[in-house]
């Protein structure tokens, strides 16, 4: 259960802000990590991503997550310098594959590790987003335009770790019989409860009147300080990384020769981002209560 992302709710600003604000600001530090490939950058974002994990309380969880990632990243470390084979510097001569030649090179590789550095960082983030904002509030904001879509949505979010927990415990019964049962029949059988219970939950809400339900009242709620906060950091880091990208700050080639530019710009970058993501959660005003104002 460790490797589903499952929301709980705890006292601290990414918490207590409004869905909508506690999304954009994961999605801005994932934004921070695909804009740009510097490992620099990338690094930055993923010491952001932990600082704020950290600061909502949630650092284990999101633990699990690189656990998850890093496979994915160390699989397109792998690949990228097998299937494509430029740069000039040279680390193995293998053979003919299939009728091509297999080289590998320095620069094929950095750039295979620079992606899957990438795909850790945007996996991470959305991964912090699952389990610090509430998935009922953040569909809620879609309900004005589909409400069956959004109310569909929520459901699934909330059956995950239900179907989750219910595989688990068939495997664990599975193991305590003379003859276990296979992995392909529990998962069968966990299937199979899956869509009973799904039928069950939809005669439910087709008597409590779900499938007439019309489009919601606009409900307004008073911004607290944690959106604020959150929103300025989310909007600052958005813009620091586009204006980077255009000022040419954080440049590197990989192909044909490798070059990273690492200097006076590159930290200050690296360093605005990692104070920005930290700074929702800084100070009294982070601290003390969660109420909004």
């Amino acid at each position: 259960m460790r490797f589903v992302p499952t929301y709980r709710p705890r006292p601290s600003a990414l918490h207590s802000a409004r869905a909508g604000v506690a999304a954009s600001f994961c999605g801005a530090l994932a934004f921070a990590g695909a804009l740009d490939q510097h490992p620099l950058i990338l690094g930055a974002a993923l010491a952001g991503i932990a600082l704020a994990a950290a600061g909502a309380g949630v650092g284990r969880e999101v633990l699990a997550a690189m656990r998850i990632a890093l496979p994915f990243a160390l699989l397109v470390t792998i690949i990228n310098p097998i299937v494509y084979q430029e740069g000039n510097t040279l680390l193995f001569r293998g053979g003919e594959v299939l009728g091509q030649r297999v080289d590998i090179t320095l620069e094929a590789t950095v750039a295979g590790a620079l992606a899957g550095l990438r795909v850790v960082v945007i996996i991470v983030a959305l991964w912090l987003m699952s389990v610090a904002v509430d998935p009922d509030a953040l569909l809620r904001l879609f309900r004005r335009i589909s409400y069956r879509s959004a109310l569909t949505a929520s459901l699934a979010t909330r059956l995950v770790p239900v179907l989750a927990r219910d595989a688990s415990r068939m495997s664990e019964a599975a193991r305590c019989r003379p003859q276990p049962a296979g992995r392909l029949a529990v998962a069968r059988t966990a299937l199979a409860g899956a869509l009973d219970r799904s039928v069950d939950l939809a005669a439910a809400l087709e008597l409590r009147g779900y499938a007439l339900g019309g489009r919601p009242e606009r409900r307004r709620a008073a911004w607290s300080r944690h959106d604020i906060r959150l929103a300025a950091a989310a909007g600052s880091i958005v813009l620091l990384a586009i204006a980077g990208r255009i000022a040419g700050i954080a440049r590197i080639e990989t192909y044909p020769e490798l070059r990273i530019e690492i200097g006076p710009p590159e930290l200050a970058l690296a360093a605005a981002i990692v104070t920005l993501a930290a700074a929702p959660f800084a100070g009294r005003a982070a601290r003390l209560g969660v109420a909004r104002a």
